[in-house]
């Protein structure tokens, strides 16, 4: 196999900020790079027009168009562009890097899809159109090879290289745009494509994720194309069973031969596909016919029934809103004999162990008449007759119970029942559950999440029940943990103006760090062009942020003042005024429209363009004159086609039907302004013809 030439730009630095570090594809107009961007520090993917196009004016605006069509979709399911320029001979466009593979790969690998895969990616592919429609650009090339799906899980449409706003003429003249496998009949018929032309591509594609094919095939382009613009769309259930009919609906809806018959928009082609997706799983649930009604009340909580009389315990369990066709009620049957039950009554709490106290061993001396009396081994004495030691004798065991009931009130009611509750805010929910168990209380489940602005996630907001100080020992509580800043979605900033964004945002608790200032030709001065991370990203509006999170937000002054045909003095007040540094060329140019002197055109720095960037005035000739060439004694035709190679407009005037125009003896024989005479390139030069 022949190894491919070492590509020129693998190795450069493209507008001394994109550093290229391989090719990753290739396409019919351009080549796409992986490339780091040095100022940002990120990984973009730069698409480079081939060297072949760039001096064709119609692909570089088409290249131009994409370029700036693409820049105002901003939404996760659209892969976004960060940048376009044009250094020397490299006319190029920087988007977001997206690893992964794309929709035409797993195809390839797996041949189809189950049908919950289909409707997740059709759903993110209908979500991205949405925007584009509403933005007024068609896609006109929906495949799977344009559908990226990301290593992270993302699914984002790509490559509007094809697209061009609805407003503007979509004729397609003797060349079909886009993929002919994909193509909607109203292209092949009419010529002309509008919104639903790119529902019926998805429609297409819906249908090969589902059937494992594409729904027509033929040896040649225009025998698929003819298929497309008279055959029936074939049903997905023939080939995969699992689809049903519901989904079956909305593929035939969204691929009707009449655009009319379709649905009317992508919000309306998303709306039904989750309706049979619903309907779908609907379908498939089997429902016995004793099965209760939906508004039954059906007991949630399972019961157990024990037989006396039987050692076999019965669990019975019933539920609501379950789908039976993944849910089968379970009968557990205990064959193990079992003992009657027992009626006993319920055991008391267990009182506290009151302390032993050992008593001490008494004897008494011995006395006329009676001998010594010695206390047995658990310190009581003999019973003697009625005398003053038997007063104390009572005494002591009066002390001993004393002792004994301080003992008992001590531990249930007194100081010794207390725990005292200790501060465990901030620690680890482990290490405060550990921390309240040494003190004497206990930590129950569930422990309660709660969002908090402050206290890091994981970490412990307090107790419920809220308490504080000494409580009895034993008390239950639950720990309420962190789970970190309150989550919120960035909200639309499409049309709204910077300030009235950033009041937006403060009520969201996210930080405006900056304010970016810059001109721009398609938004209104004041209005919110994008909205940055601090690292430079664009964050799309419904982004999930947090409470404390910070943004940019990149605010319009409108577009660079118009000086065209001013002044040098006015157009440098005009510039001066909005913020700019102005240079006037030395170099002057012809320009057809312009007088000789006034300010023909204005240069700015390719990208951005911010106050206190410089822009440099280059002031007309006024029209660029061209000698009319002599075409005396050529033919017709010939004389025709040298002034128009020369710049001029032409008018032919001969009695000569145009079919001999060719022939040799149809001559011009003078022209009007004569030959030699110096005019304005783009003159019309009239042709007088004879036999």
């Amino acid at each position: 196999m022949a190894q491919e030439p070492t590509d020129r730009l693998v190795g450069s630095t493209i507008d001394g900020r994109y550093q290229i570090e391989s090719r990753i594809a290739r396409g019919g107009m351009a080549k796409v790079y992986l490339a780091t961007d040095l100022r940002l520090e990120r990984k973009v993917a730069v698409k480079v027009m081939h060297d072949h196009l760039v001096d064709d004016s119609d692909y570089a605006a088409k290249f131009i168009r994409e370029a700036r069509h693409t820049a105002r979709l901003a939404h996760p399911n659209i892969v976004s562009v960060f940048d376009q320029g044009h250094e020397g001979d490299i006319l190029f466009l920087v988007m977001e890097y997206l690893p992964g593979i794309t929709l035409r790969e797993l195809l390839n690998d797996y041949g189809s899809l189950t049908v919950e895969q289909a409707l997740d990616i059709t759903t993110a592919v209908l979500q991205a159109l949405v925007v584009a429609h509403r933005e007024g650009i068609l896609h006109r090339d929906v495949k799977p090879e344009n559908v990226m799906l990301v290593n992270d899980g993302r699914i984002k449409v790509g490559d509007f290289g094809l697209a061009r706003p609805v407003t503007s003429a979509t004729e397609t003249g003797k060349s079909l745009l886009g993929t002919v496998a994909y193509i909607a009949p109203e292209l092949l018929t009419r010529g002309q494509a509008d919104n639903r032309s790119d529902l019926y591509s998805v429609g297409v594609m819906l249908y090969e994720m589902l059937a494992g094919k594409q729904p027509f095939t033929g040896d040649s382009p225009m025998q698929i194309a003819m298929q497309h613009a008279k055959k029936q769309m074939p049903l997905a259930s023939l080939t995969n069973p699992f689809v049903g009919q519901a989904v079956d609906d909305v593929i035939q809806w969204s691929t009707a031969k009449d655009p009319n018959d379709r649905p009317k928009d992508a919000r309306a082609f998303l709306d039904a596909l989750r309706k049979a997706s619903v309907r779908r799983v609907s379908d498939a649930t089997h429902v016995p016919a004793d099965a209760p009604d939906d508004d039954d009340d059906i007991a949630l909580t399972p019961t157990t029934v024990i037989d006396e009389d039987d050692a076999t315990a019965i669990i019975e369990a019933s539920m609501t809103d379950i789908d039976d066709s993944v849910t089968t009620p379970i009968t557990a049957v205990v064959t193990e004999p079992k003992p009657k039950a027992k009626r006993t009554m319920p055991q008391m709490p267990q009182m506290p162990q009151l302390p032993t106290i050992k008593i001490p061993r008494i004897s008494l001396p011995a006395k006329k008449g009676r001998p010594a009396a010695v206390a047995d081994e658990n310190g009581v004495l003999p019973t003697p007759r009625r005398s003053r030691g038997g007063a104390l004798i009572l005494a002591l065991v009066v002390a001993v119970a004393a002792v004994g009931g301080g003992a008992g009130w001590w531990f249930n009611i007194g100081p010794g029942s207390m725990a005292h509750v200790i501060d465990v805010r901030g620690m680890a929910a482990a290490d405060a559950t550990t921390a309240l168990t040494n003190a004497d209380l206990v930590v129950v489940e569930p422990t309660i999440e709660q969002y908090d602005d402050e206290v890091v996630k994981g970490a412990v907001i307090g107790l419920d029940p809220d308490i504080s100080g000494d409580v009895k020992k034993g008390t239950k509580v639950h720990l309420i943990v962190s789970k970190g800043p309150q989550p919120v979605d960035l909200p639309v900033y499409e049309n709204i103006t910077a300030e009235a964004f950033s009041a937006q945002l403060a009520g969201l608790k996210i930080a405006v760090t900056k304010t970016d200032d810059q001109f721009s030709s398609d938004v209104a001065e004041g209005l919110v062009i994008n909205v940055l991370s601090e690292n430079g990203t664009v964050v799309p509006a419904g982004t999930t942020l947090y409470h404390g999170d910070s943004v940019v937000i990149e605010r319009s002054l409108g577009p660079v003042p118009v000086v065209t045909g001013k002044t040098a003095a006015e157009a440098t007040t005009d510039l001066q005024n909005a913020g700019l540094v102005v240079v006037v060329s030395d170099t002057r140019e012809f320009n057809d429209t312009v007088p000789d002197g006034k300010v023909s055109s204005l240069t700015v720095n390719p990208g951005v363009v911010r106050p206190g960037d410089t822009v440099t005035i280059v002031l007309s000739k006024g029209p660029e004159l061209v000698e009319v060439p002599s075409v005396l004694g050529l033919t017709i035709k010939k004389a025709n086609d040298a002034l128009v190679a020369a710049g001029f407009k032409v008018i032919i005037i001969t009695d000569i039907p145009r079919e001999f125009w060719g022939d040799s003896f149809a001559k011009a024989k003078r022209t009007n302004p004569a030959a030699g005479t110096k005019v304005a390139k783009g003159t019309t030069v009239k042709i007088y013809g004879i036999f």
